[in-house]
């Protein structure tokens, strides 16, 4: 499939999502956009809670930005959807950082995760820049494949390979739903704003919705297979594998790749003294740093 939307996102770029679990973008928006955004926000007398369309029109503008449209059809699907959860968050000077945590999904326990599929995302809206001292929002890539409880994750801090969204006003990040993530202390003189929506897809794709060529799954293969996000520890890679692959295949629709998982584990018997196909494998993979 060749899709002429400039605005779609490329395989590559899917295949960083999947791997990763975010993007951030930077739509094109008309001068002044962001600064009447934060005056708004500035003159409200209080949080709108999930009304914040309603209390902020302008913001509608931002949703249907062919930027903002083609990379939430390229993650989502055609037809996806707001869901309810929106929410304004303000970090003013001198607040302190949040625990690590994954956020929960309304009417699903914590446990019930899409660690194999792309099904819900959480939109990021920044309308100032985010320097390092404003409470940036840190991410941990990769990390939407893990399951963890709030009580195990309340005592980290940092993390190797966590990620600040160090981003300029105007920048979405655009997250998958249950990647780890937290805001940090704001060290600085200035309110940090940021506004969040929640999308989700309503179908499953029958093809791809993203400017997908088939003579690329080679090259995405060996990124889904190759690439490693520093807090996997070797005995998770071939399940990290497995769970990228199925990922892609759910999205895909009919541009699917056949899993290897069960492939590389038949074949010939060691020789006296050789590895094993699972020694081999592990002597094969990056060291982690």
């Amino acid at each position: 499939m060749n899709n002429s939307n400039p605005f779609l996102l490329t395989d590559d770029q899917i295949a960083s999502f999947i791997i990763d679990g975010y993007i951030i973008v930077e739509p094109e928006l008309p001068d002044g956009y962001n600064q009447e955004i934060i005056d708004k926000l500035r003159a409200m007398p209080e949080n709108p809670g999930e009304h914040i369309v309603e209390s902020l029109p302008a913001l509608n503008d931002l949703l249907s930005n062919p930027t903002i449209v083609g990379t939430l059809t390229s993650l989502l699907g055609h037809n996806y959807k707001r869901d309810q959860g929106g929410h304004i968050h303000m970090n003013p000077p001198g607040t302190r950082g949040q625990p690590w945590h994954q956020d929960e999904r309304f009417g699903r326990g914590h446990q019930d995760r899409d660690v194999d599929d792309i099904r819900q995302l959480m939109f990021m809206y920044y309308p100032q820049d985010v320097e390092p001292d404003m409470g940036p929002t840190v991410l941990l890539p990769g990390s939407h494949r893990r399951t963890a409880s709030p009580e195990s994750m309340v005592t980290l801090v940092n993390l190797r390979g966590q990620k600040f969204s160090i981003v300029k006003a105007g920048s979405v990040l655009l997250t998958h739903f249950d990647i780890w993530h937290a805001a940090t202390g704001n060290k600085s003189d200035r309110v940090r704003y940021m506004i969040k929506f929640p999308f989700s897809r309503t179908v499953q794709n029958a093809e791809p919705s993203w400017d997908h060529r088939s003579s690329n799954i080679a090259s995405v293969r060996q990124r889904l297979d190759g690439e490693h996000p520093s807090l996997l520890s070797r005995n998770e890679y071939e399940t990290d594998h497995t769970l990228r692959v199925r990922t892609w295949n759910n999205i895909a629709g009919s541009a699917v790749m056949q899993l290897k998982s069960g492939e590389h584990l038949g074949g010939p018997w060691p020789e006296s003294g050789g590895a094993t196909t699972a020694s081999r494998r592990r002597r094969d993979m990056p060291q982690l740093g």
